[in-house]
């Protein structure tokens, strides 16, 4: 999980319009499906403060937890991976069914398409003691072992129990690690391979994602292809989907849902639009108020600001989130800033440092005058 996480921090982005997104490897039927693109020319990956927030990020990570392992610097000395590499990308695609005693069946296949050292992989595995499995006519590796070794560098592997979920982690070649059950790893390699057909985004989610302007990322889920949900069927919802990229000089997030009727899609659509026209009172600051919580709710003010009518054509309710870059990147500085005080509070709480109390943005010691 740790190696996929890293994975899509450095996806962040994409200069590849939708239709071009990347999806080989995963199954044309997959119920769920999240894909990434190179994030090569775009403002939210090049701009300056958007790299300061990045660095701050790292030192906030390595503040948070000392003795965390530092896995920017892991990926790119154990297995070579470049982290700052712009065409990076990522494509998950899953199915669930219904499997023995009503525990679900899962199938699909992540695939992270970024520069690897085949050797170094090879090398850490062996190190670490990571159990080697074979699946689809390719050696991989335990994941669930790998993953556990990136966590915890001190560690040595222990062996799967006999119920143990299988999860391998192969690096199929320089650019290119599938991570899936042995049981769906040749299905992966052989759609990998042009064999066999993968995803494709339709007709209408390539409209939907070219409406972002540059896009650079896109998430679908078929409810239709899931185990019945009596809940979720309730509410009519059929499918939604999710687009994100970059017009001018704004992020774009655009996201949409289909219901079994059009009845629904419009009364879905009237609450939503009636929770967003209350949110300004529910967002109303109190002077009182701790000047964290003030932060808070000035910054949901803004993203509330920032989010258009909602659309309903019909079966489908939409709605579009639009921020210039720029401020985009100020509101997770100041998120961060607000993180960075909690931590100190409790940092100062563990070390039986007096509690501090909001005085118009100056700490004060609570009781002091």
């Amino acid at each position: 999980m740790r190696l996929i996480l890293a994975s899509l921090l450095t996806t962040v982005g994409a200069a590849l319009p939708a239709q071009q997104f990347d999806t080989r490897g995963i199954p044309a039927d997959a119920a769920i499906v999240l894909v990434t693109a190179p994030t090569t020319g775009l403002q939210i990956n090049s701009s300056p403060t958007m790299k300061a927030l990045r660095e701050r990020l790292e030192k906030i990570a390595a503040k948070a937890d000392k003795n965390s392992p530092k896995f920017d610097k892991i990926l790119r000395e154990e297995f070579g991976v470049d982290t700052n590499d712009t065409n990076s990308s990522f494509a998950l695609g899953l199915n669930i069914a219904n499997g023995a005693n009503g525990t679900p069946d899962f199938s699909g296949a992540a695939v992270i398409r970024m520069k690897v050292d085949p050797k170094k992989v090879e090398a850490f595995g062996k190190k670490r003691g990571i159990a080697t499995l074979t699946a689809g006519g390719k050696t991989g590796w335990n994941a669930l072992q790998f993953f556990g070794a990136l966590s915890d560098p001190g560690a040595q592997a222990q062996p799967d129990g006999p119920d143990s979920f299988q999860l391998g982690l192969f690096i199929v070649d320089a650019s290119t690690i599938v991570i899936a059950q042995p049981k769906d790893a040749a299905a992966c390699f052989a759609s990998l391979a042009g064999k066999t057909p993968a995803y494709a985004l339709n007709a209408a989610q390539k409209t939907f994602a070219a409406d972002t302007g540059k896009a650079y990322g896109f998430f679908a889920v078929n409810l239709a292809r899931l185990p019945s949900n009596p809940e979720l069927e309730q509410t009519g919802l059929a499918s939604a989907m999710m687009a994100f990229g970059e017009k001018g000089p704004s992020q774009v997030y655009k996201i949409a849902a289909n219901f079994t009727s059009a009845e629904k899609a419009k009364t879905t659509g009237q609450q939503i639009q009636g929770f967003l026209a209350a949110a300004p009172l529910l967002l109303a600051i109190d002077p009182a108020e701790p000047a964290e919580q003030q932060a808070i709710k000035k910054l949901g003010t803004e993203l509330v600001s920032a989010i258009q009518p909602v659309k309903v054509e019909g079966n489908q309710a939409a709605m579009t989130i639009s921020l210039e870059t720029e401020k985009l990147i100020g509101m997770v500085a100041q998120m961060m800033d607000l993180a960075e005080k909690q931590m100190d509070a409790q940092g100062g709480a563990a070390s039986g440092a007096p509690a501090v109390k909001a005085t118009g943005g100056k700490k004060k010691p609570v009781g002091a005058k």
